[in-house]
């Protein structure tokens, strides 16, 4: 049975977590909150702590931004609806002004900037405020 490693939006724990089945759900080991897998969630806040272990496993959309970002603001709610509707890929967020040092990492220029990883690895980007059909085609194209 394959697992993932879910980080806990309460608590902040790692939590390995099988596979699930249509209609069961998991718990953080620590805290005993909910945890959503992928599909009916936000995204998840990172930090430089949190941020390797966080995307080490699975497809996932790293949103590179800041709160004074006007077009950070714009593709928020479409990030939320990504989150939220789609099962095969988990969206991140990552506030450049409060994390410098993962920021500096990944040579974050411009922001909004999404950065596409599988399993750790960066396979892409996207950097501007994008409509949804140009992220679900760099949702396609860079996580296959």
């Amino acid at each position: 049975m394959d697992s993932n490693i879910i980080r806990c939006a309460s608590c902040g724990q790692a939590n390995r977590v099988p596979d699930l089945a249509s209609g069961k759900t998991a718990v953080c080991g620590k805290c005993k909150a909910p945890l959503i897998a992928s599909g009916g969630g936000h995204p998840v806040d990172v930090t430089d702590a949190s941020f390797r272990s966080t995307i080490a496993q699975g497809r996932f959309i790293v949103d590179f931004w800041a709160a004074w970002c006007g077009p950070c603001r714009m593709i928020a709610p479409l990030l939320e609806e990504i989150a939220r509707e789609r099962s095969d890929v988990r969206v991140a967020k990552l506030n450049v002004d409060e994390n410098p040092r993962t920021s500096a990492e990944f040579q974050v220029q411009s922001i909004p900037l999404l950065v596409f990883f599988k399993d750790g690895r960066e396979t892409g980007r996207l950097v501007g405020a994008h409509p949804r059909h140009n992220i679900e085609a760099a949702i396609k194209q860079y996580l296959p």
